[in-house]
């Protein structure tokens, strides 16, 4: 009889179940099972709860989770993976399948781009176990940082791509709008690239999370909700502006916000989500003060290689990016947490495993 395992499905309509009787699966050809230690969560996961979809060929029920750090499980005797049974690894979640009408580029992502009929139907992070493609970039992880702090690679390697993108250099003001998880990581890994100074904003509703992004190297937070932003920036850089700016709020205010932060032909990162509500912006802001805008999409395979090679140097603040830590019978205090429902806040929520 198949070893079991559990796992919990999301539904796509707003519901989710938890499954005991998930076979353990085995590794497809060429391919991996991974053992999941952790996965972090994220407020995608909430829309992908009541089946807003964000990702090619996002499909429900399916088992969720992109945030995936664990250990090889058992390898396909032709496996070509770069790793050893053992080893630990965050996981890239994008992988390549064959292209149709409405994917043409043929992109599937662990988590979301996987229904429960394909193999044992574990394909995301939110299983103990999970199946891997042939081709998957699979990066080795340190061993002396635990598996819920890991998890934060994920975030980190987008927050790597956009500051590469934008040509980050040592030196500069940095402006990051939204202190959730993804703008309390690229706070921290500016300053980790050298950025001369960093100011984060929040509303008195984030009070946590504005003292955390101090904790994380920022030099300055502003409670948007008591300050106006433009004058404390103003104030703070001698009128000169930002350099950067990164949009990481929900808010629908602050993508054109960021062009009244930035400086004369200074760069601009829009990578927080809205739901696809429209936005107000002032587009002659970007003609003539001669902006950059790029868009802040998911990280690249070097982003993620980039990223485990900080988080496995051991000097990343991953301990105050940890937030709460909850397992498969906390999903529900996991929602509350990432919808700001619950009775006390975190910069995150992380579901671990247990072996």
């Amino acid at each position: 009889m198949a070893e079991r395992c559990s796992a919990v499905v999301f539904n796509g309509d707003g519901t989710w179940e938890r499954h005991d009787d998930f076979d353990v699966p085995q590794p497809p050809p060429g391919g991996a099972v991974l053992a999941v230690e952790a996965v972090g969560l994220c407020h995608s996961d909430v829309a992908q709860l009541h089946g807003h979809k964000h990702v090619p060929g996002e499909v429900s029920p399916t088992v969720p989770g992109h945030e995936i750090v664990g250990r090889v499980h058992a390898l396909a005797d032709n496996a070509d993976l770069g790793v050893t049974t053992g080893d630990r690894v965050a996981v890239n979640i994008v992988t390549y399948g064959a292209p149709s009408p409405i994917n043409p580029l043929g992109v599937r992502c662990y988590g979301y781009s996987f229904g429960l009929d394909e193999a044992e139907g574990l394909w995301g992070g939110y299983g103990q176990y999970m199946s891997v493609l042939p081709g998957t970039q699979l990066a080795p992880l340190t061993e002396e940082i635990s598996p819920a702090e890991l998890t934060i690679f994920e975030p980190l390697s987008n927050v790597i791509a956009w500051l590469d993108r934008a040509k980050l250099r040592a030196g500069a003001t940095v402006v990051v709008q939204g202190p959730g998880h993804m703008g309390l990581t690229c706070a921290a890994m500016a300053k980790h690239l050298g950025a001369g100074k960093v100011i984060v904003t929040g509303t008195g509703e984030d009070g946590l999370r504005l003292d955390v992004a101090l904790e994380v190297g920022s030099d300055l937070t502003i409670d948007v909700s008591v300050d106006d932003p433009v004058a404390v920036v103003a104030k703070a850089t001698g009128g000169v502006m930002a350099d950067l700016v990164v949009d990481l709020a929900s808010a629908p205010s602050t993508p054109g916000l960021c062009l009244d932060l930035v400086r004369h032909g200074g760069q601009v990162v829009w990578a927080g989500l809205k739901d696809r509500e429209a936005v107000p912006v002032v587009t002659d802001q970007v003609v003539m003060k001669a902006l950059t805008v790029h868009g802040g999409a998911g990280g690249t395979n070097r982003s993620i290689a980039e990223a485990a090679e900080v988080l496995n140097g051991g000097t990343f603040p991953t301990g105050p990016l940890l937030g709460e830590v909850v397992d498969l019978a906390e999903i529900d205090h996991a929602m509350d947490l990432l919808n700001r429902t619950a009775d006390r806040d975190a910069v995150r929520a992380v579901l671990v495993h247990h072996h």
